[in-house]
């Protein structure tokens, strides 16, 4: 499969989950090559929430039998990655708490450490 093949593919199956028009896909050019930036315009609420829903993304790509290209991370070629870079649009709170009756509580900025209700 070309790359632009697998791009094409990745965005037709990303646009099944996420809807026509909200996924951008994007291969790398010069000494990247064969790496893949898919944008998602998708607003995750804290960054837990991002990181699992780039799991989900690519365990969705994974059962499509996409092949996303391995690379090695560090020079002893212990641990493997992935050529794709799943990213969203900038969380909407720092970070999301659920409270004991239910509600969500959330902390609107890094450094006025104070929970909010929702």
């Amino acid at each position: 499969m070309s790359m632009a093949q697998r791009n094409r593919a990745i965005k037709r199956t990303l646009e099944s989950a996420f809807g026509r028009g909200k996924v951008r896909v994007r291969g790398a050019r010069g000494t990247a090559y064969g790496y893949v930036d898919v944008d998602i315009d998708w607003t995750p609420l804290d960054v837990d929430q991002s990181r699992d829903m780039q799991g989900l993304c690519k365990a969705l790509l994974h059962a499509a039998k996409i092949d996303l290209g391995r690379t090695y991370t560090d020079d002893t070629c212990q641990y493997e990655s992935d050529m794709c870079h799943i990213g969203f649009n900038a969380c909407r709170y720092f970070r999301t708490m659920r409270m004991s009756d239910g509600t969500l509580a959330v902390l609107a900025d890094r450094y006025d450490a104070e929970w909010q209700s929702a």
